[in-house]
């Protein structure tokens, strides 16, 4: 019983470090386009590595760069190559790929990577259940 206290204990105190995804957030301004990337919390991708993918080479970094201290990156792509990009931001084993089409005009914002209430939820229950299956398999082998 003692077990289980400690891992409970142990699993609220931190759970906040267990994982979090990453958001990438991109407008088209002018003639370049804007990328923006933080965690889930909103803390900013600083220094995240980006590498910018042409649709016309899609195995073939176009770009590679970094966002600076508030996760920010533009760059300018040729529309000549292509219309479609791939924008690919990693930090730490973090991060997002993100798709722009630039042939529709009419969308200029988009964010991707973000998991719905329900996923949160689903997940959480399975990590819960995990503890609390591993808490009771341990404990029902040191009882006989």
């Amino acid at each position: 019983m003692k077990n289980i206290l400690l891992t409970a204990v142990l699993f609220l105190v931190t759970a906040p470090v267990f994982g979090h995804g990453a958001r990438v957030i991109w407008e088209i301004q002018g003639d370049s386009v804007h990328i923006a990337a933080s965690f889930d919390d909103g803390q900013p991708l600083d220094r995240a590595q980006v590498t910018v993918f042409s649709g016309a080479a899609p195995s073939v970094p176009y770009i590679v760069g970094v966002t600076d201290e508030n996760g920010e990156y533009s760059f300018l792509p040729d529309r000549e190559e292509s219309l479609d990009w791939d924008v690919q931001v990693r930090s730490a084993g973090h991060g997002d790929i993100v798709h722009l089409s630039l042939a529709e005009e009419s969308i200029v914002h988009t964010e991707q990577g973000i998991f719905t209430t329900l996923q949160i939820v689903l997940m959480s229950a399975c990590v819960i259940w995990g503890f609390v299956g591993t808490a009771l398999f341990f404990a029902s082998r040191r009882k006989k």
